[in-house]
């Protein structure tokens, strides 16, 4: 399993927040719209021009769209299923 971002991880696959290098506001941010480090992620779609949409697994969450800037920031997990 390799470490990648959120913005270059495959659509479709099961995601592990692994640490979020952004300031202090863009943490809080996150942390409002239930983003938070050990969660499980399910990414929708690749993103070339459009945000990224997500769904947090562990809150059984509805779907967010995060902006390309951040979800850059969000390291992440691609776990085998």
């Amino acid at each position: 399993m390799k470490d990648i971002n959120l913005l270059t991880a495959p659509s479709n696959k099961t995601l592990e927040v692994l640490e979020i290098n952004a300031g202090d506001a863009a943490k809080k941010r996150l942390m409002s719209m239930g983003i938070h480090i050990g969660d499980r992620l399910l990414k929708y779609n690749d993103s070339s021009w459009c945000p990224v949409l997500i769904r947090n697994i562990t809150l059984n969450s509805s779907k967010i769209a995060i902006g390309k800037l951040l979800a850059a920031k969000i390291l992440v997990r691609h776990e085998k299923t």
